[in-house]
């Protein structure tokens, strides 16, 4: 069965997209959490392909430095989190991210989530993040 299209979303909404990621992200390269360039609102999964539309769960911030590296090492990208592969069953909302968490003692550790459209995000396990990447068609070819 096909599912219908889902409407994309129009330059008001995509302009909430970014305002909530920057607001998640603290206007911070969510890879280094350095001054590695400016920094940019970063689609996980391409812009071109189905379900990489703006949405919150799509984007992230990222340095230009760090972009740079995702665009040059794209499988390496997508097995530490940075990246949506293009297929059809990768969907950002449900794909594993990484991001810098703060712990109880004021440290921080890098993490898998999964975020949500609302500027949300909640911790999984990397065993669950392996799990959910597997399922939705990664080969795990780099790790």
């Amino acid at each position: 069965m096909i599912a219908p299209k889902l409407a994309k979303p129009t330059p008001r909404e995509e302009g909430e997209a970014y305002e909530i990621v920057t607001l998640r992200d603290a206007d911070t390269c969510q890879r280094c959490l350095r001054n590695c360039g400016p920094i940019a609102r970063d689609h996980r999964k391409n812009r071109g392909q189905e379900g990489g539309w703006t949405i919150p769960s799509n984007l992230q911030c990222l340095g230009l430095g760090c972009h740079q590296w995702k665009t040059e090492h794209p499988e390496d990208a997508v097995a530490e989190g940075w990246a949506v592969p293009g297929y059809r069953m990768a969907v950002p909302r449900d794909w594993p991210a990484r991001r810098w968490i703060k712990t109880e003692l004021g440290t921080l550790r890098k993490a898998w989530v999964l975020y949500d459209d609302r500027g949300g995000w909640r911790e999984i396990p990397e065993s669950s993040a392996r799990r959910r990447m597997l399922a939705m068609g990664w080969t795990g070819v780099a790790a």
